[in-house]
């Protein structure tokens, strides 16, 4: 399967002091009420891809998280187990992972299909198989953000993850346009349904030419997580114009990614 990437985004919370919050609202003068911090990460990331591309009307747009709004998550507990209070209306609302997707979705101006996906093991991955059903059938540019947030309690999230506590959680938002169509693209991306065992990946990467990257699952080096790599991994790879290998693991499956810039 491929797909070809015609616009990105990028945002890492290691890589850039910034206030998003303060961003949105002095930059690009949104208005902030009744949204929350994971909302304003969607925002953040589908504003700086409308600068770099134009977006079509009828656009689809697939969002696609580790663990999705984990710190409102961690606020409804606090409610209902801790106060033995009431969900706030807007906290509830905000807790949905659409209500990101519609606030996205309106700022763009776009009104294709729109999806909401999460989960804890090749995010990324799935993601894209679902994009490359979809446009197979729809024809349409499609745009996707894979957004993760730090949480306010880390430990607890790494613990869910499955890494060790001494990585460094960290928040990304990274956003590329992608089609079926070649033309002008900045890179396309090779990628299937198999899982493939450690042995098959120890094959690949003797006959591979191209710069080979693991997952920060796999990489015991690498001191920061966040679950959606994968996308963080095509955004750099555009930049730095580089051929890339992408391996991803979790529970000792694997799936391989091909960047290729154009």
């Amino acid at each position: 399967m491929r797909l070809y990437v015609h616009a990105i985004s990028s945002y890492r919370s290691d890589r850039e002091d910034l206030d998003i919050k303060k961003e949105l609202k002095q930059k690009c003068k949104i208005d902030l009420r009744r949204k929350e911090e994971f909302i304003y990460a969607g925002l953040l990331g589908a504003l700086r891809l409308q600068e770099n591309g134009d977006i079509k009307r009828e656009s689809e747009l697939y969002l696609t998280s580790g663990f999705g709004n984990i710190n409102i998550l961690a606020k409804m507990n606090e409610y209902i187990v801790e106060k033995k209070e009431h969900i706030k209306l807007f906290d509830f609302i905000n807790m949905l992972g659409n209500t990101t997707n519609f606030y996205v979705a309106s700022e763009l101006g776009i009104k294709g299909k729109s999806i909401f996906e999460i989960s804890d093991n090749f995010t990324y991955f799935h993601t894209l198989i679902s994009i490359y059903a979809s446009i197979l059938k729809n024809n349409n540019e499609v745009i996707i953000g894979a957004i993760d947030l730090a949480s306010h309690n880390p430990e607890v999230m790494k613990r869910v993850a499955g890494v060790e506590e001494s990585v460094n959680a960290v928040s990304s938002v990274m956003y590329q346009k992608v089609s079926l169509e070649s033309k002008n693209a900045l890179c396309a991306l090779e990628f299937d349904t198999k899982f493939y065992s450690k042995s098959e990946i120890e094959t690949l990467i003797e006959k591979e030419n191209r710069e080979v990257v693991f997952s920060m699952r796999c990489d015991t080096e690498n001191n920061n997580y966040f679950e959606t790599f994968a996308s963080c991994v095509v955004n750099d790879m555009i930049l730095k114009a580089q051929n890339c290998l992408y391996i991803e693991c979790y529970e000792e499956k694997y799936k391989i990614l091909k960047v290729t810039p154009l």
